[in-house]
């Protein structure tokens, strides 16, 4: 009786814990968003400034600033450079925020390369339960495959256990 007690807390717990992700998920998607505003703003800066200097591109436009006899604008160019390039990592990260799964959602967050980010939007969440029925379906579906794999020794050491001790019958000929 006391480990149908503790099975049940435990999956308590992790149902609670899955009801986290769909939330932590849209809280990691909006830091995103707004990140990503402010930066296509400067992105969008360094476009009409390269257009009203007459480069073809942004992309020319920081060639030729990293050839600058200046150090201070070759420094420059290559934080405008990396810049536009995390912009385009963004835009990755809000498509599978936005449009996938939960375990999309899930796995995108928690990737080792997104560990600063999560840390920061970790910072500021606060816990709370979806309410959207797709996430509670699939965080009971995964608090109960985590639950099964989590007691799948004890349940196989019960098993065992029941088949040493059943009774052996004779054969009858």
């Amino acid at each position: 009786m006391f480990i149908r007690v503790v099975d049940k807390i435990v999956f308590a717990t992790l149902f609670v814990a899955a009801l986290q992700v769909p939330i932590l998920a849209d809280h990691y998607r909006q830091y995103l968003s707004g990140y990503y505003d402010a930066t296509r703003e400067e992105v969008s800066a360094m476009s009409a400034l390269a257009t009203q200097h007459g480069y073809a591109s942004v992309g020319a436009m920081l060639n030729a600033l990293r050839q600058n006899s200046e150090a201070v604008v070759r420094a420059d160019a290559e934080r405008k450079s990396a810049l536009y390039t995390k912009l385009s990592h963004i835009e990755q990260g809000v498509k599978p925020l936005e449009y996938g799964h939960y375990y999309e959602k899930a796995w995108y967050m928690v990737s080792p390369s997104n560990a600063p980010t999560l840390q920061k939007v970790l910072g500021n969440f606060s816990p709370s339960v979806p309410l959207t029925p797709s996430s509670i379906v699939f965080s009971f579906i995964t608090a109960l495959l985590v639950n099964l794999l989590l007691w799948s020794p004890y349940l196989c050491y019960c098993q065992v256990r029941h088949l040493k001790h059943k009774p052996r019958h004779a054969s009858y000929r």
